[in-house]
């Protein structure tokens, strides 16, 4: 397993330190926003983790799409915004990339009651599953989050959280911490933020976080993370312990590269 291993990292590193190509390099430029705000070293490292992620994950267009570089790369970009700074296993649960023109239908099983369950269809634009080993994004959804929707809102960093969620085989918004204080600092501050955002979804009190948060706290995790990466400034001010909490699992600190930034300078 160990040989396997040290045979994994070396195939990654030599993936890294590939020339990498100019037309993919063009369309990051092209399609996500925040590439350009980045310090040369994170868009080297980024750029690294990209190659890896290209390389490892398997891409799937669906309901018509012609699936290209341009797809492909954007996805990954923001994907890999998530790894930057940390040790990472490039989200070893997922397999298969899908994704549709637009929003798509997909089945749903919705509890009612304790044992009352409803189905019916859903209309989604991204989702993802522990079981499945799969991610599936709405194209037009992708587009919108990279390139710095002013609702906040990215597809693609939410179902990425989710699958950080996963890596500790567990679906309850706590990713991999590294000790015992991280896990019960992490536990107090997400506790007390998730009430809150419930009890704001409750009485309808403004949020900056999306209720859709207050589902469950894996839900809460993806909304937060999307909140963190889309929109730094606010939340540090708004939720300054949430923040740190986020800030010190990414390794990162997004207010300095934020859009938000920009708009207040």
């Amino acid at each position: 397993m160990m040989v396997f291993g040290l045979l994994k990292e070396r195939r990654r590193r030599r993936l890294q330190a590939r020339p990498y190509p100019k037309e993919w390099l063009d369309a990051i430029r092209r399609n996500v926003r925040f590439f350009s705000r980045l310090s040369t070293s994170d868009q080297a490292e980024l750029l690294g983790h990209i190659q890896v992620f290209l390389a490892e994950k398997r891409f799937e267009g669906c309901g018509d799409l012609e699936l290209t570089d341009d797809i492909r790369v954007t996805i990954a970009a923001q994907a890999c915004l998530l790894l930057l700074h940390r040790k990472t296993d490039y989200f070893p649960r997922l397999l298969t990339i899908l994704i549709y023109p637009s929003q798509y239908v997909a089945e749903e099983k919705r509890q009612i009651h304790e044992h009352v369950w409803e189905e019916g269809k859903t209309v989604r634009l991204g989702e993802t599953g522990r079981q499945l080993g799969a991610v599936v994004f709405a194209w037009d959804a992708v587009k919108s989050g990279a390139t710095d929707s002013a609702d906040g809102k990215n597809v693609v960093i939410h179902e990425f959280a989710h699958q950080l969620d996963f890596e500790n085989y567990a679906t309850d918004g706590a990713p991999s911490l590294a000790t015992r204080e991280q896990q019960l600092s992490w536990r107090e501050v997400m506790k007390a933020e998730f009430a809150s955002l419930r009890i704001a979804g409750e009485t309808g009190i403004p949020t900056l976080l999306d209720t859709y948060g207050a589902t469950d706290p894996a839900e809460f995790f993806a909304v937060a993370t999307e909140a963190f990466f889309m929109r730094p400034c606010a939340l540090r001010a708004r939720h300054p312990k949430l923040y740190a909490e986020l800030r010190n699992y990414f390794q990162q600190d997004p207010v300095a590269y934020s859009a938000e930034r920009i708009r207040q300078s």
